[in-house]
């Protein structure tokens, strides 16, 4: 009753994946701490950001399923991007409180999103650029 190797680095896979989805939630909350340090003037709870970014995205998940119902194509994808933000921004509103206990206001939770966001993209296109090059390299060696 051994293991087949393929079920071994499927196992392996799913386990990097797992690893991935956690690096990316904490690394995604640390983010939208410093956007809301950035836009507000002091930095929320790490545990409330992680809070509020897993609610934010099961959120997203479902506005996007009744998007996808509605639409589809091209304009799906661009009032996808709307809905994400709106969401986010409505989620950072409600979860993320100002230091005295109220919110922030949905115009200050539109800014944090938008600077959120332009952080994350900055940051997406640093990392495609390093593994471009690490593969790249790799590429070359073969």
């Amino acid at each position: 009753m051994g293991t087949s190797s393929w079920a071994a680095l499927a196992g392996m896979g799913l386990v990097g994946i797992l690893v991935m989805v956690v690096v990316g939630i904490l690394l995604a909350a640390l983010v939208l701490s410093v956007s809301f340090r950035l836009v507000v003037g002091y930095m929320p709870s790490y545990l409330r950001a992680v809070g509020a970014l897993v609610l934010t995205w099961i959120a997203v998940v479902v506005a996007m399923a009744v998007v996808g119902m509605v639409t589809q194509g091209a304009v799906g994808g661009l009032l996808s991007m709307i809905v994400n933000f709106l969401v986010g921004a409505a989620m950072v509103n409600y979860l993320l409180l100002a230091q005295d206990g109220s919110q922030i206001g949905y115009g200050k939770a539109c800014t944090v999103q938008l600077v959120y966001s332009v952080i994350a993209i900055v940051l997406g296109v640093i990392f495609f650029a390093v593994m471009a090059v690490l593969f790249g390299g790799m590429l070359t060696h073969v």
